[in-house]
């Protein structure tokens, strides 16, 4: 057998194969099974025979064949000065030859051996999952060339370089879509079983999974730092970060062994000065020796914790350290940025009012046309709604910025003015007040549009609430958690998406100095808080807060660095993913803990009054145990998050605009509970209603397809 293991040097982990496995480690069935034959035959010998001197002579062969790994061991540690198991096991296997006992010494010894195996071979299992990781990515990429395409080996790919993907190909580095688009797998980063649909200008992962077109994509990070490399080395560098569990059983055991070792030596010889006998009393402690061995108890909280880290990756979520899955059971309340966490950061228009004989299309296209020519990011949003509905622009003369206020110019020999409530205001316009109150309470943001004359139209603009939001704060209230929002959006705004989304408090208008103070706040009221979020002024809450989970897909560099977690991607159900797997494997550590503490403090008393031999001692109370915790462990791989996956083509149209074929009114498409309705038939439906199956409060708003002009069929375009 080789001995692999992952170094991580700077941004980068790699393998190194640091020795040869010495010849028994290679060969250990082949000398087992011979040892196992031996002691068989020892013990037939003995007791249906009563040939005693060869059945010990074939035992003595068999522990030399099965213990050569047991006596390296525990040379090893006692030149480091480490009194361990393996010592303990050596001793009691030895002496058990002493009171003509050795048959069972050499069973221990040989089972013992066998634990220490499969040991090795189910924490490989959980370990082998970095290596996993690293080996998703291809080794080779299409390199663009003048010429065509190159194959060349990842690692010699440079940031800006172009390479080829084909379909059925995997993504060998993260890059930026500049031709094509295609449907991607991202399932070995993100956990998401569902394709994602990316078109040119959207990042790619390395390690996707390109299922349809061939595209082009400009490579962002070379092969050292790709999210899969960084995956494995933040999963490599967090079992570093160990949890109080680990700390408190690495130093309890590092006392405990010692005290095992007295403990059985006053066991052989204090009731024998009291008269007692010898021989039973040299017996049990040599039991109390087996029986007592650690392993178990120092593998309830490592294996479980490696376990869970790696589960955790595999599903899109970085977990920088065991003590942060361990934190999970002081969390009461989570806290959550608004901008870029529950909503996408993406702006667009939520409602048009219509004033003086004006219509929909006629304000989007004047307001659209003005907006091109500048660069507010709002305005933006109206110039790409326009595009969508294919409304034509209009030519514009001497057009105006008016700073701080809005924009003006000239269409069509008519002076157009669009801007804020301020703006519009100082042109004397009267303005509908119960309008503009209504959009007030809304939390939208305004955009006026008026000529010389009077106000002609509003435009009202709302970011796009995230999908998986509401399954979030939904799944943390029935896991029992409080939720609060903390946002430097004003509170109009919050107070929306705070009671779209059932959120318990939302705290709006906050700067990073006053987040930090809510933060402060609710570390005084609850005994832990989690924040959540995704920018640059959410990073001293995040480190404030006791558990900081940025969202990777939208995070800057500054709050990944400082989050305790990460998911990656925009999936904010992955949050209620972690939180399941923590709490399993919590509760599997403390089962782990329990049950090693129980069992062998039972056979200790057992083997005190002369009720347990070396063959339990050995096959359960070791053995037996030290599997059983083992197995318990690995149950963690089997979690699944029950949420039944809901295709985001069955949220999101690819329509753009509502039109009458009859007389080609067009209209937006409009939202409800902050995201567009979606096509049912001849109605349109709040989005949520499709996921009302999965326990989120159901929404019956729909609304009919008919023109209001010409009660005409209208479609979805």
């Amino acid at each position: 057998m080789r001995i692999i293991t992952i170094t991580c040097s700077s941004s980068i982990c790699k393998e190194e194969e640091l020795e040869e496995g010495w010849f028994f480690e290679e060969n250990f069935w082949y000398f087992i099974i011979p040892a196992a034959i031996l002691l068989a035959i020892s013990i037939i010998l003995e007791f249906v025979f009563e040939i005693k001197l060869i059945s010990q002579i074939l035992a003595i062969s068999s522990i030399l064949l099965s213990s050569s790994g047991v006596v390296k061991e525990a040379i090893e540690d006692l030149s480091k000065k480490k009194i361990t198991a393996n010592l303990l096991m050596l001793i009691a296997g030895i002496a058990s030859f002493f009171i003509l006992h050795g048959q069972e010494g050499a069973t221990a010894l040989l089972l013992y051996a066998i634990a220490e195996r499969l040991e090795e071979i189910t924490t490989e299992r959980s370990r082998n999952a970095i290596k996993e990781l690293l080996e998703l990515a291809p080794d080779d990429a299409l390199l663009k060339t003048e010429n065509g395409y190159t194959n060349i080996p990842s690692k010699e790919v440079k940031i800006g370089d172009i390479v080829g993907i084909k379909p059925g190909m995997k993504v060998p580095l993260d890059g930026v879509i500049i031709k094509g688009s295609s449907y991607l797998d991202e399932s070995a980063i993100t956990g998401e079983s569902v394709p994602v649909f990316k078109e040119e200008g959207e990042e790619v992962f390395a390690a996707s999974l390109n299922s349809e077109s061939f595209i082009d994509i400009e490579v962002m990070r070379e092969s050292k730092n790709t999210i899969v490399a960084q995956i494995a080395e933040s999963v490599k560098i967090a079992q570093q970060n160990k949890s109080h569990h680990e700390k408190f059983i690495e130093k309890f055991a590092k006392y405990y062994t010692p005290i095992v070792l007295l403990s059985s030596i006053l066991v052989m010889t204090i009731p024998s000065f009291l008269g007692l006998n010898f021989y039973d009393w040299f017996y049990r402690g040599l039991v109390l020796l087996v029986v007592s061995c650690p392993c178990a108890l120092t593998l309830s909280t490592p294996l479980a914790n490696i376990a869970s880290l790696t589960k955790q990756a595999r599903e899109g979520i970085l977990v920088k350290g065991n003590k942060f899955i361990e934190k999970l059971h002081d969390i009461e309340v989570f806290a959550f940025d608004k901008t870029g966490t529950l909503t996408e950061g993406n702006l667009k228009i939520f409602d048009i009012y219509t004033y003086n004989g004006a219509n929909k299309s006629d304000i989007i296209s004047a307001a659209a046309s003005l907006e091109a020519l500048s660069e507010h990011p709002i305005g933006k949003t109206v110039v790409k709604q326009a595009k969508d509905m294919e409304i034509p622009f209009q030519a514009v003369e001497n057009f105006e910025v008016i700073k701080g206020k809005g924009v003006k110019g000239i269409i069509n020999g008519e002076m157009f003015y669009v801007g804020s409530q301020k703006f519009i205001e100082d042109l004397n316009y009267d303005l509908p007040i119960n309008d503009i109150k209504n959009i007030e309470i809304s939390g939208t943001i305004p955009i006026l549009l008026g000529n010389q004359k009077h106000l002609l139209g509003i435009i009202t603009i709302r970011d796009v609430l995230r999908v998986s939001a509401p399954i979030l704060i939904n799944g943390l209230k029935k896991r029992g958690y409080e939720t609060v929002l903390i946002s430097g959006d004003n509170q109009r705004v919050c107070n929306t998406i705070g009671a779209c989304l059932d959120i318990d408090q939302a705290y709006g208008e906050q700067l990073p100095d006053q987040k930090l103070q809510e933060i402060q706040n609710l570390k005084q009221k609850y005994r832990g808080v989690a924040m959540v979020g995704d920018g640059i002024n959410d990073a001293p809450a995040l480190a404030l807060s006791d558990l900081g989970i940025a969202i990777g897909g939208s995070a800057t560099d500054i709050t990944l660095e400082t989050a305790d977690i990460i998911v990656i991607g925009d999936d904010l159900k992955k949050i209620l993913t972690y939180i399941d797997i923590a709490k399993k494997t919590n509760k599997k550590i403390k089962q782990n803990i329990w049950t090693s503490i129980l069992v062998k403090v039972s056979f200790a008393i057992l083997t005190v009054i002369g009720l347990m031999t070396l063959w339990l001692a050995v096959g359960i109370g070791d053995m037996g145990i030290s599997l059983l915790v083992l197995l318990n462990s690995l149950t963690i791989f089997r979690y699944k998050f029950l949420y039944k996956e809901i295709s985001t083509e069955e949220l999101e149209s690819e329509a753009k605009v509502i039109i009458c074929t009859n007389c080609e009114t067009k209209d937006i498409i409009p939202q409800h509970h902050g995201r567009d309705m979606v096509q049912k038939g001849d109605k349109l439906i709040c989005w949520k209603n499709i996921m009302s199956s999965e326990g989120l409060e159901t929404c019956d708003e729909e609304l009919p397809l008919h023109c209001p002009y010409c009660q005409n069929k209208l479609e979805l375009k």
